[in-house]
């Protein structure tokens, strides 16, 4: 039989489920884009450009910098910034299933659904337009 648990007393929770995955102070979501500016400087500043190892790993080091203080603890948050949101378009052709015959379809129903489509989309638009913009006729 399962012992009964008392309502009042506290569940024990592991503490590193709250914690980010990090190797000591490096965040582990750090670890793929210093990897890529650590290559890239070798490459241009100490194979192409021929500059000496010190300068190579001081441009490391303030690309490295630059990526942290950017994107800080979540990248996330700079990199959602240049993420363009999807623009949904009502579809207005029927399903057809490469397994059954094609649907022949007819060319009025067709434009007559876009036409639909259209004039819902665009009283969408203005749905979320702000109501302190002016309007321009159309």
């Amino acid at each position: 039989m399962m012992a009964t648990r008392n309502p009042d007393e506290f569940i024990q929770v592991n503490g590193a489920l709250n914690l980010k995955p990090s190797f000591g102070p490096i965040p582990a979501d750090q670890l793929i884009p210093w990897s890529v500016i650590t290559l890239a400087n070798i490459v241009v500043a100490n194979r192409i450009l021929g500059l000496s190892w010190i300068i190579t790993i001081l441009s490391i080091g303030w690309g490295i910098a630059t990526w942290w203080i950017v994107t800080g603890s979540d990248a996330s948050r700079f990199l959602s910034k240049f993420h363009h949101p999807p623009l949904w378009l009502y579809g207005h052709l029927p399903h057809s299933s490469p397994l059954e015959p094609p649907l022949k379809l007819d060319p009025d129903k067709i434009a007559k659904a876009a036409k639909k489509a259209d004039r819902k989309q665009r009283r969408h638009k203005r749905s979320r337009r702000n109501p302190r913009q002016k309007r321009i006729n159309a």
